[in-house]
This record gives C-alpha cells, structure tokens and sequence, in this order.
C-alpha cells in the first residue's frame, strides 16, 4: 500500500455528537432570542423562562446529587475529547494491479469476499462457495459437487494467484463444507 494516498475511511464520531451539540445550542439561542425580544418589548408581558432558572442557580446550596452529576458531567467531557481525537475506521483497501499507471481502485471487503467467491466458483468441482473477509485474512466455504474430491487444494491456489495480481496480503483459509447443506 502506498503512504502518499489517503483510505477512504467511516464517518468520524465527532460528526454525530457535533450535529446534536449544535442543535441543543440552537434551542439555547431560540430560548435567549425569546428572553431578548421580552426584554426589549413594551407590548408583551410574557413569563421570563430564564428568571426562575437563575433564581434556582442563584440560591443553590450543595445537594448530596451534585457530586455524582459533576463526575458524570466528567466522563462525559472526556468521552467528547476522545470521540474528536478518535481516528476513523478504515472502510476500503487498495487495490495495486501490475502496471497501472499509479491510479488508485479502493474496493470494500466485501467486494473482496464477493470477488474470492466468484473465483472460487469458477474452480472444477466446486458448487457453491461464500467470502468473508476480516482483518489481514478471508475466509472462503466452499461445497463440492457430489462425486469430486476435495477441492481446497485448487481453490487455495486459484485466490492466492488472484490475490496476489490485486497486490492484496491477504491470507486465504479454504474451508470445505458438506454437500447436505446447499439448496439450489
């Protein structure tokens, strides 16, 4: 894989807990509006949503709950720091194909898995077969026909050459499922 080109990669966290922080601001700047314009306004004799509120804050004395709710205001804090620092999740590989022109073709895992299947499918004997690929290593199930031996032999050859023309280091585990259990 090449340093110079950045993965694509999920989501941040930072993204979700940043839309909710600006629409709970949203409301504090709604409720602030609405305190301005009954300050400013001779015509209008509201309640005050903010009056009681500092009045409460104003006259608190120490309560047994405000400890726990300081260290959960805490955590939460420094669960927030972490979810802005936290590196994203990578969600493609790269694909380095002999004599490409230096593009780059980044493809899922499961587009992975898929493509193994697939290649697995065209080896003699096998009838149905199943990827799955996760970490540095795939998984492929593959069921022979009746009368054929086994055939992991072949198809392990087959996805390592495939794997090794996509330039991906992958390592390949062939597991050998019964005829039973395939239902076309």
């Amino acid at each position: 894989m090449s340093g110079d080109r950045r993965a694509p990669r999920a989501n941040p966290w930072a993204r979700y807990s940043a839309m909710v922080t600006g629409l709970v601001l949203l409301a504090v700047a709604a409720v602030c509006a609405r305190e301005l314009w009954l300050r400013n306004s001779s015509s209008i004799r509201w309640e005050s949503w903010v009056d009681p509120v500092m009045l409460v804050v104003a006259g608190a004395t120490f309560q047994p709950w405000m400890l726990p709710a300081g260290a959960g205001a805490v955590l939460l804090g420094g669960f927030l720091v972490w979810v802005a620092f936290r590196p994203r999740t990578r969600t493609h590989r790269e694909l380095t194909v002999s004599g490409s022109s230096g593009a780059s073709v980044w493809v899922r895992p499961v587009d992975i898995a898929r493509l193994l299947s697939a290649a697995a499918l065209r080896v003699p004997g096998v009838v149905d077969a199943a990827g799955h690929v996760t970490g540095r290593g795939a998984t492929v199930s593959v069921t022979a026909g009746p009368a054929v031996d086994d055939p992991s032999p072949a198809v392990d050859a087959a996805l390592t050459r495939l794997l090794a023309d996509l330039g991906l280091d992958l390592s390949v585990r062939v597991r050998l499922r019964s005829h039973e259990g395939v239902q076309r």
